[in-house]
């Protein structure tokens, strides 16, 4: 496999399901030329609108070694590190809650960070970690090409220091996860306060099943969704793969079920080299985390 290939990988490129080398090698640069002509416009002129709206400046763009601190985290986990993406502190006023974000269009190909004001001078916001927000980003701004959701969170969420954000992270996959998960609740609180002034007859109990009911679906669908990678990551290791994280961060559901149903090595050596001649992402998972580990270990 040529280097450039492995290169792009390590830096945050994943090739999207079909993708060709010379195409992925090709969307690649481009969008690491684009990324260089921003840093030289900007240089030149200080200030700049992005996607028509979205106005950044110089004064306000994240040093290239904050960022480089979440580059430690998605290597250590995943084996890529991206440099190429700017960041930018957002000085007006934003919600309460709001964090940060990745800011992309694949049209234009590029991307760049917007965070709160708060983190130019503290690694630590609320219950938000800076590195831990950008790490978290990168994350899905590298598996965005496989385009599907069911697992996104899960892989994004793993570099959160926490336990639970780790866990329940992948609860909330859809944006109506975080409506459905409140709205019973204030339901119930409303239904509450009728009861106790207006109507004391009425019966609080169907409320409190209905506030029940989604977060139950929530924590069912993630502890599924949890097993099948944990499945495949237990069968990964029994196989001998010894960077089990990287391989996994790099399949999609599909492919973790698939590895996780199959009997033994050989099994698994021969799907591996099927989805390497089908598939250039399984091309780069063969060359980076299991033959050179074969080879490193005198295995053949």
């Amino acid at each position: 496999m040529p280097s450039r290939i492995a290169e792009l990988d390590a830096a945050g490129f994943m090739p999207a399901p079909g993708e060709s080398e010379a195409c992925f090698i090709s969307r690649a640069e481009s969008i690491l030329a684009r990324h260089r002509e921003f840093d030289r416009e900007l240089e030149a002129s200080g200030r700049l609108t992005v996607f028509g709206s979205v106005e950044v400046s110089l004064d306000e763009k994240i040093d290239p070694a904050v960022i480089a601190g979440a580059g430690d985290v998605t290597w250590r986990l995943y084996r890529f590190r991206t440099e190429h993406v700017p960041g930018f502190f957002l000085s007006r006023s934003v919600g309460l809650l709001w964090g940060g974000v990745l800011i992309g269009d694949p049209d234009e190909r590029f991307s760049f960070f917007l965070i709160r004001n708060s983190f130019r001078t503290k690694e630590k916001w609320l219950f938000y970690r800076r590195t831990e927000l950008f790490a978290h980003e990168l994350c899905h701004s590298m598996r965005m090409e496989l385009r599907e959701t069911t697992l996104e969170e899960f892989f994004a969420y793993q570099t959160s220091p926490s336990i639970l954000r780790r866990y329940l992270g992948n609860c909330f996959i859809r944006d109506v996860d975080a409506i459905l998960f409140v709205l019973p609740a204030l339901l119930l609180l409303a239904a509450t306060l009728v009861r106790d002034f207006f109507l004391p007859g009425l019966p609080v109990r169907i409320f409190w099943i209905l506030a029940l009911v989604y977060p139950a679906f929530l924590l069912i669908r993630n502890a599924l969704s949890l097993r099948v990678v944990r499945r495949a990551a237990e069968r990964l290791a029994a196989f001998g793969v010894e960077d089990v994280p990287p391989v996994l961060f790099r399949c999609t559901r599909e492919e973790l079920l698939q590895l996780g149903a199959l009997a033994d090595a050989s099994a698994f050596d021969r799907y591996r080299r099927e989805r390497a001649d089908a598939e250039l992402r399984w091309k780069i998972i063969n060359e980076r985390f299991i033959e050179k580990e074969m080879e490193q270990n005198g295995i053949s």
